[in-house]
């Protein structure tokens, strides 16, 4: 019998995430736990391996999940510290309120942006013009970029190298990746908006790279307000 459910129509690997997530808070996965490869998964779910990939991708950036070359893809020990369930409990309870999860994004992003252009290493650098170059890749090709855009929102806050601020985002992650697959599916409908989304991730990468604290601070704030104002003019 297996462990895991059908697949919905819904973001795919959104709901692979939310799955395994659950499969390791109840239990039934534990730190160690080798998950079956890609291809037995995809066959498993019935979806493709793009899907599994894009969501191991994600649960590896949140650190739920370790790749071991030659071996696989394994359950990572969890070092988050407890206390920190309760306020995913609060929000949990109402999860379709995009504009109050960007009020705790400003208050979280926008100082690890300043944070990062201090504390970043060569590595954490790389890491974020990446998925720069995947979130370019995306506006040519006319996709979604929800993955992207939530990779590249994680990697800022690891990159503070604040294990509080770290936690917080692992707490939110779940709101998160909801959040941005909804407010992108909303923005997509206008023309342009999906550029204009690149131009402003661009932005704050550079002002990172930079080492600029202020304006890598202003872009990000920028960002999560423009996002907020376009996303009022859709909703009214």
């Amino acid at each position: 019998m297996s462990i895991f459910k059908p697949i919905k129509n819904k973001r795919i690997y959104q709901q692979i995430i939310e799955q395994i997530r659950e499969l390791i808070t109840d239990g039934t996965l534990e730190p160690g736990d080798k998950l079956m490869s890609e291809r037995a998964m995809a066959e498993e779910l019935d979806v493709s391996r793009a899907s599994i990939r894009e969501a191991f991708s994600v649960l590896e950036m949140l650190g739920l999940i370790e790749s071991r070359p030659g071996e696989g893809t394994f359950i990572k020990e969890m070092k988050e510290d407890k206390v920190v369930e309760p306020l995913a409990l609060i929000l949990a309870g109402d999860t379709d309120n995009v504009f109050e999860l960007i009020e705790v994004r400003k208050i979280l992003e926008v100082e690890s942006a300043a944070l990062a252009t201090k504390r970043a290493t060569e590595e954490d650098i790389e890491r974020i013009g990446e998925v720069i170059q995947d979130m370019e890749q995306d506006v040519k090709e006319g996709r979604l970029g929800d993955q992207a855009d939530v990779k590249f929102h994680i990697a800022i806050v690891k990159a503070t190298h604040n294990q509080m601020f770290t936690k917080v985002m692992y707490t939110i992650s779940d709101l998160l990746i909801q959040a941005i697959g909804q407010s992108r599916q909303k923005l997509f409908t206008v023309e342009g908006n999906n550029e204009m989304l690149y131009k402003q991730h661009k932005k704050i990468y550079e002002n990172i790279a930079a080492k600029k604290p202020q304006l890598a601070r202003e872009s990000m704030y920028n960002h999560l307000e423009t996002t907020k104002n376009e996303l009022e003019k859709l909703m009214k």
